[in-house]
């Protein structure tokens, strides 16, 4: 996809209003084309893979987030280096010595807006890239989707966080944490599968139940880790119930180790022993 020819100054105010100008002023738009082609390029090879680029062409849908990403992401890595002042339409550049920056707390609240939205933006590219034959097999997939708490909407919908990027930030490095535990509880055989399901769209609804669980679990660790360090015990239990409850829908968990060793049968005494354990 040719994003220069993609992205024109109406595009991207519509994208970005803040920096809505008059036909006559292009300042904020002419600055980052170079910042719009860095941006895509890196968007495809971190997340969309080069060898799947084409696609982009006939998803309108995923183009148009592409598009929205690639303007917000701009925007955002520029906005510091750009003297803006704020206008009666929009955030401009300062372009005469009379003008005088916006203050930093606007710029700093325009800035966390535009991240928050791109972050959105990003996690919507990767959710429409799981639907494409192919993507779900691929090292960007691996990297972008590492465990179940991968949306920036999962810290809305299951953590009490105020909603901005840098609570998503501390939110996914705990989340890592969380997946430890949950590891332990469903077993690394289920884990992978279900996020490999979830890289290439083919989850049941066996498993959304499970994935919802799980999020419920690490959104609550999320939540209360200022306050408390261990895992709600009474979550996991609720989940490893669920799956011995209906065995038959989840496979991949019933033949795995963690199963096994649930499920093992324990030491018995003999008479003929000549020492007891007591177990």
């Amino acid at each position: 996809m040719e994003i220069l020819t993609k992205i024109t100054k109406q595009v991207f105010e519509g994208f970005v209003p803040a920096t809505k100008m008059p036909e006559r002023n292009d300042s904020v738009y002419e600055r980052l084309k170079e910042q719009f082609s860095a941006v895509y390029d890196n968007l495809i090879e971190r997340v969309v893979s080069p060898s799947l680029e084409t696609e982009l062409d006939a998803e309108v849908l995923l183009q148009q987030e592409v598009l929205r990403y690639v303007c917000l992401e701009a925007f955002v890595r520029s906005i510091r280096s750009l003297d803006l002042v704020l206008t009666a339409t929009g955030f401009g550049i300062v372009n005469t010595a009379s003008m005088a920056p916006a203050s930093r707390a606007r710029v700093d609240a325009l800035m966390d807006d535009c991240r928050l939205r791109a972050t959105e933006s990003l996690c919507a590219i990767i959710d429409k890239m799981t639907i494409l034959s192919g993507w779900g097999e691929t090292a960007q997939a691996r990297q972008a989707i590492q465990c179940l708490f991968w949306n920036v909407c999962s810290m809305k919908e299951f953590t009490t966080l105020p909603y901005t990027v840098d609570n998503w930030q501390k939110a996914r490095g705990l989340s890592i944490t969380a997946d430890a535990f949950l590891r332990k509880a469903i077993s690394d055989d289920y884990m992978e599968v279900l996020l490999q399901r979830m890289r290439s769209a083919s989850l049941d609804n066996a498993d959304i139940i499970i994935i919802q669980k799980c999020n419920s679990f690490t959104g609550g660790f999320i939540s209360g880790y200022e306050f408390d360090k261990t895992p709600n015990q009474r979550r996991l239990d609720d989940i490893v119930e669920h799956l011995e409850r209906y065995p038959e829908s989840y496979p991949v968990y019933t033949a795995s180790e963690t199963y096994k060793a649930r499920h093992g049968e324990r030491y018995r005494n003999r008479k003929e022993d000549s020492t007891f354990f007591f177990m």
